[in-house]
């Protein structure tokens, strides 16, 4: 299963990237690619860029939509206020390796920006951006690792859906996302997940998904999750424990709890199988050739477990 989720998030991605190359020409430099769309496709300057939008923005008439910069090696920090007093929808900015900083730069487009997409450049955290409308967001940069701060969100309140990959996540990072309906990571970190790192306080919460291809197996401490909802459906790649002290917040709120890989269905699931939590969770017991689901495990096989079922 996480080779065909893998696969399906790869593909998307690498598509996307093409199709901005078909978009924006092969040419280095910045132009209108469509009426109201603006491309910058190469290895074009910071300071060509900044010309360009100033001389783009004294068009009074121009209705702009879509900006994609890509495919630029050039480029290794988006300054403060580039964009002027551009306004667009949608921003993608793909394929920039030496890309490492992105500083505030929407500038009009902050109260205007509805969609941002980040591949494959080379940041070392979650830009702090002032971006009001701000619904979708999504960052991945396959082989290069950024955090995720609670700071980076303090301007980008509106926010709805949130895809990320290949990241470290701070505790509470998501707590004044009170918009927050969808969060979907790919590749979290190896490192064991601390207290607070997926508390949420979004009364919209409806999707939660954390995965990896790699080496993370789910490791977690007490107080990791809160703030789940009866709407909530939580799915969670693996687990290498599935103890009460740290699940029992995330299945009391009534949320819908699956767990992709199979897990080792000992006493540490008692407290589940022998519970009215059973209904909402997907939890199957085995390996990844051969399992059953828990609901299929007969209680006999929990009666030794003593007091960790009451817990």
């Amino acid at each position: 299963m996480f080779s065909k989720n893998f696969l399906l998030f790869f593909t998307s991605t690498v598509l996307l990237a093409c199709s901005f190359h078909q978009a924006a020409g092969q040419k280095p430099g910045c132009s209108l690619y469509v009426s109201d769309k603006v491309g910058c496709s190469g290895p074009v300057d910071i300071y060509q860029m900044q010309n360009y939008f100033t001389q783009l923005s004294q068009n009074v008439t121009l209705k702009l939509t879509e900006l994609s910069i890509g495919n630029n090696p050039a480029i290794q920090r988006l300054p403060v206020g580039l964009l002027g007093n551009l306004r667009f929808d949608k921003i993608e900015i793909i394929g920039c390796p030496n890309l490492v900083q992105v500083d505030d730069f929407l500038g009009a487009s902050s109260e205007s920006l509805m969609v941002l997409n980040m591949y494959y450049n080379s940041l070392s955290e979650m830009p702090q951006l002032t971006a009001r409308k701000l619904g979708m967001l999504h960052v991945d940069q396959p082989g290069k690792q950024f955090v995720v701060r609670r700071t980076a969100f303090r301007q980008m309140k509106d926010i709805w859906r949130l895809e990320l990959g290949n990241v470290l996540v701070e505790p509470f990072a998501f707590i004044d996302s009170k918009k927050l309906a969808v969060l979907k990571i790919h590749n979290l970190s190896p490192e064991p997940l601390a207290a607070g790192t997926f508390n949420f306080d979004s009364p919209a919460l409806g999707y939660v998904e954390l995965t990896s291809y790699d080496s993370w197996e789910g490791h977690a401490e007490p107080g990791t999750f809160g703030g789940f909802l009866n709407t909530t459906w939580f799915r969670l790649g693996a687990a290498a424990k599935v103890s009460p002290d740290i699940f029992f917040p995330v299945l009391s709120s009534s949320t819908l709890f699956e767990i992709g890989r199979p897990v080792r269905c000992d006493c540490q699931v008692a407290w589940i199988r022998l519970s009215t939590f059973l209904p909402r969770t997907t939890i199957r017991c085995g390996n990844e050739t051969s399992y059953v689901s828990l609901q299929e495990v007969d209680e006999a096989e929990f009666k030794d477990c003593g007091a960790i079922c009451s817990a």
